[in-house]
């Protein structure tokens, strides 16, 4: 199968209904509008060489022209991979020459920083898109010719190290299905889309025009903005960061959101202020999903009870959850998955993912605890547990600690090696305002809640922490330096 055909399908449905609206005033592309844009690109490309089983790098910013062209490419049997606009130069050429890509389409702003990668001048495919032949840089991995490849996207690369994750046609149909027994998206939905679509498509763009919804697309990400694209279109959901909800909870107005039925955040946990002052403006309840590139959304939290606070959620009815002991002690353990629309393969090296799940479950490497009411709690990743001397913590523990002192915006705690100890915890911490607290003073209060082991032997002030290009913390201390 390929996904136009589930676009296909909803266009013969519903012709006229709006399948993505802005973010220019005025601007409103129905579902035949859509699908014809998506063919006449779909020719275009063929014109210039794209054809099945090839592979497309796509290198342009999160908007119309992202979806038709994933759209066109799908039409053509080619598969997709993403080059997020967001990564630095080095960035961008690890993935061309980390994947076998036969074209490069980027929008013409951002030519420049690819032209490395290609084998020829690009040529121009309309005002928006340039193409251009891809150098290789290495084969295709034998065995790729039989997954009907959609996607390759690489993971976050939070330890420096990025795996190209394979995904199918097949795959993505399967986890919008999945997700959908929650999220109930029907073409009553408005959705107001605010992340990158490098990062975030396949379980949902692919579920709002699977599913008969429209996307609304803002104009910018300023809270009054959002708030006024809410109303006036009147957006049913909101697919967001915390980043996003933080901004619009704090917004000087009154207007309220009297449409919305969900307000979804993903890329990073929320911070409970955030919840709570989102409530108070708007009196609605934050929801939050676990995903997981391998996997798509295993468990959603729709209404964030406050006697679960930080839990991810129920398990959603697709899949299955096993917690393996890690002899950690306590009610610590280990998070595998299995259900359907798990990724197909990983690309360098090659591991199908019958390889990978040689028991049938899926290790996400998390650590966390299952409460007896089902939901679950994710306490950190098993590769950031700090052992000092024998005694192991999460750095999220501290951080914790840290955010809470007034005048703390945000921390990251992270490993460094220790001749003594092995490894001993530092701290990176964003303020608020310049100089509003000094490292003696935030020890003095670790030192009021955590073991003395715990409290970082640096502290450091910085403006900003190192994250990935999808918004994760980075904890590998050869990155942060």
């Amino acid at each position: 199968m390929n996904l136009v055909e589930l676009l296909d399908a909803t266009a013969a449905r519903q012709p006229e209904h709006a399948a993505i609206i802005g973010p220019a005033d005025g601007e409103v592309l129905s579902y035949a509008q859509f699908r014809t844009w998506v063919d006449e690109t779909a020719g275009l490309l063929a014109d210039h060489g794209v054809r099945k089983g090839h592979c497309v790098g796509l290198h342009c910013p999160s908007g119309r022209d992202y979806i038709r062209l994933t759209y066109a490419i799908w039409r053509l049997g080619a598969c997709v991979v993403p080059i997020p606009t967001e990564l630095s130069a080095e960035e961008k050429m690890r993935v061309c020459q980390g994947i076998a890509l036969d074209h490069v389409l980027s929008d013409r702003k951002g030519q420049g920083a690819l032209s490395p990668a290609l084998a020829a001048p690009v040529q121009r495919v309309d005002d928006f898109i340039g193409i251009a032949p891809a150098k290789r840089y290495r084969e295709t991995p034998a065995g790729f010719a039989e997954v009907n490849a959609a996607f390759i996207r690489f993971t976050s690369g939070t330890t420096g190290t990025s795996k190209g994750v394979v995904l199918s046609h097949e795959t993505i149909r399967d986890r919008i299905h999945a997700a959908n027994e929650a999220l109930k998206i029907g073409s009553g939905d408005k959705v107001l889309w605010l992340l990158s679509m490098s990062y975030h498509f396949a379980v949902s763009i692919v579920a709002y025009l699977s599913f008969g919804a429209a996307i609304v697309l803002a104009r910018n990400h300023f809270a009054k903005f959002l708030i006024d694209a809410c109303n006036r279109h009147g957006v049913t959901l909101i697919y967001g960061a915390p980043m996003h909800y933080e901004l619009m909870a704090h917004e000087s107005g009154s207007e309220r959101l009297p449409g919305l039925r969900l307000a979804i955040s993903t890329t990073i946990a929320l911070n409970r202020s955030t919840v709570e002052a989102f409530d108070r403006r708007f009196g609605h309840t934050l929801s939050q999903a676990l995903g997981v590139i391998e996997i798509g959304l295993p468990c959603i939290d729709l209404y964030m009870r406050p006697d679960k606070w930080g839990s991810v959620g129920k398990l959603l009815p697709a899949y299955e959850l096993r917690m393996e002991d890690v002899g950690l002690g306590g009610e610590l353990r280990r998070i595998k998955f299995r259900g359907q629309g798990f990724f197909d393969a990983y690309y360098d090296p090659w591991r199908t993912r019958e390889e990978v799940m040689a028991d049938g479950w899926f290790d996400t490497g998390d650590l966390g605890v299952l409460d007896s009411d089902g939901y679950l709690f994710i306490k950190g990743r098993s590769k950031d547990i700090i052992n000092v001397a024998g005694m192991k913590f999460f750095p999220q523990e501290v951080e914790a600690v840290l955010n809470a002192f007034p005048g703390v915006q945000e921390s990251c705690v992270f490993a460094r090696k220790h001749e003594l100890f092995g490894e001993v915890p530092h701290a990176q911490v964003v303020l608020a305002k310049p100089d509003a607290v000094a490292e003696p003073e935030l020890k003095a209060f670790l030192g009021q809640h955590l073991a003395p082991y715990k409290i970082p032997e640096q502290i450091e002030i910085v403006p900003a922490l190192v994250r990935t290009a999808s918004g994760k913390l980075v904890r590998d201390e050869h990155r942060i330096k």
